[in-house]
């Protein structure tokens, strides 16, 4: 297995359209190579329409420019996602499903991925503004492709730090984030250590 210190950075934006319809907006940039060399870069604008007080669906697209051996490939993604909130105590708790069709300019045909995501927040001290986060997500191959690898099991990702809500609607997730990757393909395992920040401001 391969091992790597990184760090990903994003900066997103959040706003109403209407009472029911918000937009988003991500920017994210990963640098790997013990934080050496950059990695990948991320557009990632959705819509996304509320069910109820707890539950949302959300259609968006990202664009993801990464450097690869012997230049840059460009991946066109289109994703759905249903996420859903809730709270028992002072603990809130998120679920996210997300459906992703990938497309690689340099790639033989698409890949359709499944990603599932649960988090956790727990305020520290009863406080309001800042918070214990944990949360992990699993990435599922739907289809055979080679160059995103084969269907099944494609990787994990679990995060531990800090929320710091700034302002009523703006925040930082800051903390530590384990990223595991299935080599399949004759590809080696490949283990993250990541310095993840996210800083979202509401409008």
């Amino acid at each position: 297995m391969d091992e790597d210190s990184r760090l990903w950075q994003a900066f997103i934006a959040e706003g109403n359209i209407t009472k029911d319809v918000r937009w988003y907006a991500e920017v994210q940039a990963r640098w790997k190579d013990d934080v050496k060399n950059f990695d990948q870069g991320f557009l990632r604008p959705a819509l996304n329409f509320a069910l109820s007080e707890k539950a949302s669906l959300w259609l968006g697209y990202a664009y993801a420019d990464t450097k690869a051996a012997t230049g840059h490939t460009h991946e066109d993604r289109w994703w759905q996602q249903f996420q859903y909130v809730s709270k028992y105590n002072d603990i809130t708790w998120l679920t996210r499903s997300r459906l992703e069709q990938r497309h690689l300019d340099s790639g033989d045909s698409a890949s359709y991925r499944f990603r599932q995501q649960i988090r956790a927040s727990l305020p520290i001290n009863g406080r309001n503004d800042l918070s214990y986060l944990v949360w992990d997500e699993v990435f599922w191959n739907v289809n055979d492709t080679q160059w995103a690898g084969s269907n099944g099991f494609n990787q994990n990702r679990l995060f531990t730090g800090l929320m710091w809500k700034y302002t009523e609607s703006s925040r930082l997730e800051i903390g530590y984030l384990n990223q595991y990757i299935n080599g399949t393909n004759g590809r080696t395992d490949q283990m993250n250590h990541v310095l993840s920040s996210f800083v979202f401001i509401g409008f």
